[in-house]
């Protein structure tokens, strides 16, 4: 293993430290000195890639984030974009309850702390690039409306996503997967493009 690999294991190591406490105690009570004691090492490995814990928030919450998106849209080469939609619609049913409490850390610490609410927005923004993809091409393929707006579809993703994270940190009973499922065909059918009527 080289030491590129190996520091890269290790950050690897201590983020998954991280989400753990983050989860478990919530920012403010998750000690660098908790985080590092559970990853095997010392502080020092943490301030070498970080200046604290709310930069490594925003690692750790990249990691969830990007790890699940990326999860939901491998293996679906060749689907179409409704099809995309239509399981990722379907994939927020499947919760991991550690990546929403991280999420929520993340947005209390952004509701108190403007600085952290850029930086979070700013981190945000690549999540919503690979949605835009989606939904782009899906209008370009001629399977979503192209009078819809990308920002308001993509919007609309997040904000299901949000609230389905929130449903679980308060332990609020999910919809039946089969009656979820027929929501999300709806919704993906009343953004088909508007055909006229053939005479």
């Amino acid at each position: 293993m080289t030491l590129v690999e190996t520091r890269e294991v290790l950050t690897e190591r201590l983020l998954a430290s991280a989400i753990e406490l983050f989860a478990e105690r919530g920012l403010e009570k998750a000690g660098v000195a908790a985080i590092a004691r559970r990853a095997g090492v010392t502080t020092g490995a943490i301030y070498a890639r970080w200046t604290g814990k709310h930069e490594m928030l925003l690692d750790a919450l990249d990691l969830v984030m990007t790890a699940h998106l990326d999860q939901a849209l491998s293996g679906r080469a060749g689907a179409s974009a409704d099809q995309i939609l239509e399981s990722l619609g379907a994939d927020l049913m499947i919760r991991d309850a550690a990546s929403d409490a991280l999420l929520m850390e993340a947005v209390a610490a952004a509701h108190r702390d403007a600085e952290f609410r850029t930086m979070l927005n700013q981190r945000l923004g690549e999540q919503e690039f690979k949605l835009a993809t989606v939904v782009d091409t899906g209008k370009a393929d001629g399977l979503i409306d192209p009078d819809l707006s990308t920002d308001a579809v993509v919007a609309l993703c997040q904000a299901i996503s949000f609230g389905f994270v929130l449903f679980s940190v308060i332990e609020k009973p999910l919809p039946a997967a089969d009656e979820w499922s027929t929501v999300i065909n709806r919704l993906i059918t009343a953004a088909l493009p508007i055909t006229p009527p053939t005479s």
